[in-house]
């Protein structure tokens, strides 16, 4: 491709009579425009952020007491419909305040804890209900007490929100200061452009804009990302080519946004284009902030690239990658729908690990390829070149698996809380090729991004079925068996007639098979999970929500969800013993099961310790390397005839 002359160098002759022009600005009259714009931008500040920011916090605390002057009204009349009526529409209303405050500016950290505020008073509400519905059995103290919980909570909301609203105030206090400064020291600038400078800058613009209008439509199209607005390939290969000839030193980073085919997919291409460009602004963001001086760019339809611009090496490398991971810690808001990404980062240094630009990228692209699960970021090394023909061959191999039946279920055991008994298994999948175990974390991520998932799903679910009547034909206890539902299972429209199809070919009673959804795919369309819950419930399976606490299911719908367990993610209970806060979560979810009357599972369950806090806090199921790892069908069905 041959590249387009820069339209600068065409119109160089009016570029030089403009900057003659502008260079006839007096010092004065620059320093009013700067004035006036620094007055606006704070105006502009004050008038689209502080004010609707003051107004949602009022809002909000509006909502919250109206919330629980409901309860007091119930309390004081026994009106129970009208306050159950009301309830659902009034929670809706505080967690739209809470959205719109996030939209403005408010912290994760900051919304995370007013919602763990909102969700305390939620329970308090529920269990406010749960004893009037006991008519003339319920207990005033307890409602008393009850009411006293969610007056608490509420009070501790206002705090809250006054803290917001006095921080905003000072803020909005000390940008008006500044402007009335601005505007006084504007109006001691009365010189201005004359009328002469006027006419002859305007002249020049509009000669400018009828000559550059069609070549730099023409150069941006041909050098800049339409939808981020980013250079694109062609600027990133000119840029390494140059640094390479200068003989610099310095590194490339490939990023590429995970699972972004899925978000097209499920949302539609513009959904993920807003994806890409909210991905490339936060990039952008961050390294301004950092001040590295490095350059962005778009490489292709899931990717961003990243040069550096200074002298820097493996060290600058590895702290830029170890900053821009932390993306999968916040959500991107598009629109109203809050969508939570990762980066894979793959890195390659210059010259060291390529003499030319083909070689510069496509090592850190065998970089990005070989980063192992768990990590967001990897550095190009010699060997991962073979290990990127691997990985683009493994596609094959997995439908290959498929027709020779290569898969294996292994199943790791449920525990009752002491251990001495073994109520269930969870199902999960392994790869044998060649008389060898292949790792999931090396194929699962391929047989999502090729859509092998949903076949190799199909398989796993059919294969658990037949296990199952296998040993209760062989006399063996009739334990259920959990089996793990991926994303594109889920939203399939033909999934539930698929089980419902499996459970019938292998006469599985109702609630032996178990299928354990993410909190993530649950919240993601919660009314489409409802509909695909009671479609799954009705065909006799029972439903999990699998790593719970990690999502963003808010308590009134997981209280629509036809589930019969929450599975507490491994990572809250590996950090029982150390962290206070991971120890409140695990208790809070306890509390939330009872009351919904819902079954509990932790999974991850490694030391005696762990054991007996659950144990403790009368955990139904436990699950983890303390009592087995994950096991061949035989040897689990010997541990079921030993036990």
């Amino acid at each position: 491709m041959t590249k387009p002359v820069d339209p600068k160098s065409r119109a160089r002759w009016l570029l030089i009579v403009f900057i003659g022009v502008m260079a006839a600005v007096t010092t004065v009259a620059w320093m009013s425009i700067s004035a006036g714009r620094s007055v606006s931008q704070q105006a502009e500040t004050l008038a689209k952020e502080r004010i609707p920011e003051l107004r949602e916090i009022g809002a909000l605390q509006a909502a919250m007491s109206a919330r629980v002057t409901q309860l007091y009204l119930c309390y004081a009349t026994g009106e129970r419909l009208v306050w159950q009526h009301q309830y659902e529409e009034r929670a809706q209303r505080v967690h739209a305040h809470v959205d719109a405050l996030s939209r403005l500016g408010l912290s994760p950290m900051k919304r995370q804890q007013f919602l763990g505020m909102v969700l305390a008073f939620d329970l308090q509400a529920h269990l406010f209900d749960q004893e009037m519905a006991k008519g003339d059995e319920r207990s005033w103290d307890a409602l008393r007490e009850h009411l006293a919980g969610a007056q608490r909570e509420v009070d501790e909301m206002a705090v809250m929100l006054t803290m917001w609203s006095d921080e905003i105030s000072v803020a909005a206090q000390k940008s008006g200061e500044s402007a009335l400064n601005e505007v006084a020291r504007l109006t001691e600038l009365q010189l201005g452009f004359s009328l002469a400078v006027l006419l002859v800058s305007a002249f020049i613009l509009i000669a400018l804009y009828a000559r550059l209008k069609d070549q730099d439509k023409l150069y941006r199209q041909a050098y800049f990302d339409e939808v981020t607005g980013l250079p694109n390939r062609w600027l990133l290969e000119e840029e390494l080519h140059n640094k390479l000839e200068q003989k610099d030193t310095g590194f490339l980073q490939i990023l590429r946004i995970d699972r972004l085919k899925i978000v097209a997919s499920t949302y539609g291409h513009e959904t993920a284009d807003q994806l890409i460009k909210a991905t490339a602004n936060w990039l952008q963001g961050r390294l301004d902030s950092r001040q590295d001086q490095c350059a962005l760019y778009r490489l292709n339809s899931d990717s961003l690239a990243i040069i550096s611009k200074l002298s820097a090496g493996s060290d600058e490398a590895e702290r830029l990658a170890q900053d821009l991971a932390s993306i999968s810690d916040q959500p991107l808001m598009l629109g109203e729908r809050d969508l939570r990404i990762a980066l894979d980062i793959g890195i390659a240094l210059f010259p060291g690990d390529g003499e030319s630009v083909s070689c510069l990228v496509r090592n850190a692209d065998a970089a990005l390829n070989a980063k192992s699960s768990g990590n967001h970021y990897r550095f190009f090394e010699k060997r991962m070149t073979d290990d990127s023909a691997s990985w683009l061959s493994t596609e094959g191999l997995l439908r290959s698996a498929l027709e020779k039946q290569e898969f294996e279920l292994y199943y790791q055991p449920k525990q009752s809380a002491d251990g001495r008994q073994t109520k269930g298994s969870e199902a999960l999948i392994r790869w044998r090729q060649a008389d060898k175990l292949v790792s999931p974390a090396l194929f699962i991520p391929v047989a999502e991004d090729s859509g092998l998932i949903v076949p190799i799903g199909t398989w796993v679910l059919n294969e658990a079925c037949r296990q199952w009547r296998a040993w209760a034909n062989a006399g063996l206890p009739p334990l259920p068996i959990a089996v793990n539902v991926s994303a594109q299972q889920f939203q399939d429209e033909a999934f539930p007639v698929l089980v419902a199809d499996a459970l019938q070919e292998y006469a599985i009673p109702r609630g032996m098979i178990e299928l354990e959804i993410t909190e993530a795919v649950a919240a993601d369309h919660p009314e489409r999970a409802i509909t695909t819950m009671q479609a799954l419930k009705q065909a006799g399976v029972s439903l999990a929500i699998d790593d719970f606490g990690t999502g963003y299911s808010s308590l009134s719908y997981l209280k629509r969800f036809p589930i019969d367990t929450l599975k507490i993610d491994q990572a809250f209970v590996r950090a029982m013993g150390s962290s206070p806060e991971d120890a409140a979560i695990v208790n809070l979810i306890m509390s939330l099961a009872k009351s919904l009357k819902l079954k509990v599972v932790a999974e991850g369950v490694e030391t005696p310790e762990q054991q007996a806090q659950l144990a403790a806090l009368d955990c139904d199921l436990l699950q983890g390397y303390l009592f087995s790892k994950p096991i061949p069908a035989s040897d689990f069905a010997s541990r079921l005839q030993s036990f």
